[in-house]
């Protein structure tokens, strides 16, 4: 809806990209993924894929990983979507640019998440680019490198945009 608000007010599609913090990088994938006209997607901290996420969540609360598959089952039968499909890193395409950037000390969403992009990415030769945040836990490298994570940001963008 932002996308086809910006295009009637006069922005063509070349001049806009998306960013996403944290579940929002997820949303920015995907609506990239399916607004194939959309060039830069800039993603902080976001999820790879969603099994690795519940797992996660399971652990961090200290329940035994059994509960994974049931979870699975019960989102897929209250909404009729598989839980195991939603896989951001799936939804990546060559078409687009991708920019990551997640804390090295994430426990929030995991660093592993940030290492299945960036192999994915590898393996599938999609144009992406990385920045593994150090000391930095969940979204946390806006804050404590401001300036950086800007100067950063305005480049992707302006070397991907018009």
């Amino acid at each position: 809806g932002a996308f086809d608000y910006l295009k009637l007010n006069g922005y063509k599609s070349d001049q806009i990209g998306l960013m996403g913090i944290s579940l929002g990088a997820s949303t920015a994938i995907y609506s990239a993924y399916m607004e194939k006209e959309i060039k830069a997607v800039w993603s902080e901290s976001s999820l790879a894929e969603f099994n690795m996420i519940l797992k996660d969540e399971i652990a961090r609360y200290g329940m035994p990983n059994i509960f994974g598959p049931a979870v699975s089952l019960f989102g897929k039968l209250l909404t009729g979507i598989n839980p195991s499909n939603l896989s951001p890193a799936k939804k990546l395409t060559n078409n687009q640019f991708y920019y990551f950037t997640h804390g090295e000390k994430d426990k929030r969403i995991p660093f592993h998440h940030f290492k299945y992009f960036q192999n994915y990415s590898k393996n599938n030769k999609i144009n992406s680019s990385f920045w593994k945040v150090p000391n930095a836990y969940h979204v946390d490298a806006m804050y404590k490198h401001p300036e950086e994570y800007s100067l950063k940001m305005k480049n992707f963008f302006e070397k991907h945009l018009n």
